[in-house]
């Protein structure tokens, strides 16, 4: 994360968290942390990830998915931390650290403090340094446009900044620098990079670029963007493992067929020497002894072949036979084995490769699928579709599957499809992350497919409700199956076409 642009998040976080109590704490995975914070509205979650260049700390509404057991340090910091109120806000944000005065807490080890360090992690400490709160001094610009490593003693004046000022023009530059040394910055700027997002800054780069009104709405939309497609990618690491290791051995295994292959074609001469021997057997059939004899193939000419000497000639005859015989018979093995093994590794390439045991056994993933899941919903009772757009959809087989999606197999942010009025499969439809757009396609493809498993599957059209997965919740003492909807997005009125199942699945 820029410096410059801490400055004004801290500032704002300040402004959001002051006054408000911690309720509980959150692993969702490693280096990651979700803070729950009391709210009167919307739920409000601190979510952080430290690193060394893009770290992560947003306000959102949205709680990533959390493991089923909580690691031990999220149980360690939520002993220390819940129902504490956060009293002040302090920041030392050249160096990126955050430190949230707390209401006491007769705990060992609790701290006064929850010091957010964005580079490194998160700790509770009793004091601050003396100078944490000072505001940096601000070298001449003749200084930052000339001296490279000026950041070690001034470490706001980081690369990104530096790289902004030399591009513009002298004015254009001292403009900037005012701007940002004096706080006077109102719109904050998120960067398209090539592969997605860059980090949000406090003025505008040449590149292409969002812009946003507040710093914490420039940090939420980078860190909804970026770290909750990176939490769905670490949760499937162990698979992506797994494949990568399934791809190797099919690659080993193929070059292993291609060197049984040319053992199979050097057997396969041995008809050639076998039909020359019976061409000519009446020379020599009593002969004993030989060790190699010349003889006149049909079609192949004059040619010389070895002979075992503790054979007869015709003993040896057999013996050439019943070798490309051998041959003859290990081809059509070899080509459906070869077949197989291409079919298993583009089925690796894709994505489609089952290979873990517990979905080996129950199957109850369709073999050919368009993508792979992660491991927290691979054991689903659930059919797997990919939209014309690339949006991966599931569609519960049974009650069972539909009760489990919405925890199992669904993020907060992701869409809950369900046929309007009646019985019907639960869809779900996956995003990367809150804020990504879904095309009208696959809007309606997903409610079609939603349609086509329900009791209006027979009618021409019908009518499907969608909403966010956060709004959607189970209620005890419903069926297994049943749930209670908060909030609908709306209803879609789509044409059931039976072909999109083939065409998507």
């Amino acid at each position: 994360m820029e410096a410059n642009f801490f400055r004004f998040l801290g500032e704002e976080l300040a402004s959001s968290l002051v006054g408000r109590r911690i309720d509980k704490v959150f692993g969702p995975a490693p280096g990651i942390w979700t803070i729950k914070i009391q709210n009167t509205g919307d739920p409000l979650h601190l979510i952080y990830r430290p690193a060394k260049s893009a770290g992560h700390l947003f306000l959102s509404t949205i709680k990533p998915a959390n493991p089923q057991d909580a690691p031990t340090m999220a149980m360690w910091f939520r002993k220390r931390l819940r129902g504490r109120k956060i009293v002040s806000v302090h920041t030392a944000w050249p160096r990126l650290q955050l430190a949230l005065l707390l209401t006491p807490r007769d705990e060992p080890g609790s701290g006064n403090y929850l010091l957010i360090d964005c580079r490194t992690g998160m700790k509770l400490v009793d004091t601050l340094e003396h100078e944490f709160d000072l505001q940096p001094e601000w070298p001449a610009l003749e200084d930052v446009l000339t001296e490279t490593d000026i950041w070690r003693e001034y470490p706001h004046i980081s690369p990104r900044l530096r790289k902004a000022l030399n591009s513009l023009p002298e004015d254009q530059a001292h403009a900037l620098y005012f701007g940002v040394a004096t706080g006077s910055t109102e719109s904050f700027y998120l960067p398209k990079a090539k592969d997605g997002w860059s980090p949000p800054l406090a003025w505008s780069s040449v590149t292409e670029e969002e812009v946003f009104p507040s710093a914490l709405d420039a940090a939420n939309a980078y860190g909804e963007r970026t770290l909750f497609p990176m939490m769905e990618m670490e949760e499937d690491k162990p698979q992506q493992t797994l494949v990568k290791r399934a791809k190797k051995k099919l690659r080993r295994n193929l070059a292993r067929l291609g060197e049984e292959k040319a053992r199979l074609e050097t057997l396969a001469q041995e008809q050639i020497k076998a039909e020359a021997l019976q061409a000519e057997l009446y020379r020599f059939k009593n002969a004993q002894g030989l060790e190699e004899i010349e003889v006149t193939h049909p079609v192949y000419g004059t040619m010389t072949v070895p002979l075992n000497p503790f054979l007869s000639p015709t003993e040896n005859m057999a013996k050439y036979f019943k070798l490309a015989a051998k041959a003859q018979r290990g081809f059509p093995h070899l080509k459906r084995r070869r077949k197989e093994l291409m079919r298993q590794l583009q089925e690796a390439e894709d994505g489609t490769l089952e290979i873990h045991p517990a979905i080996q056994a129950s199957q109850s993933i369709k073999q050919d699928g368009p993508s792979a899941l992660p491991k927290r919903y691979r054991d689903l009772a659930v059919a797997l579709f990919r939209s014309s757009d690339g949006f991966t959809i599931l569609r519960g087989k049974n009650k069972k599957a539909n009760h489990d999606m919405l925890s199992k197999a669904a993020s907060p942010f992701d869409y809950w499809f369900h046929i309007q009025d009646g019985p019907s499969s639960h869809v779900i439809l996956k995003r990367n992350h809150p804020g990504q757009n879904v095309p009208e396609t696959t809007l309606n493809e997903a409610a079609i497919l939603c349609g086509l498993k329900s009791y209006r599957k027979d009618d021409g059209k019908a009518d499907v409700m969608y909403a966010l997965v956060k709004d959607v919740r189970k209620v005890k003492g419903f069926n297994i199956g049943q749930v209670a909807v908060d909030k609908k997005i709306g209803t879609l009125r789509v044409e059931l076409d039976h072909s999109l199942e083939k065409s998507l699945g």
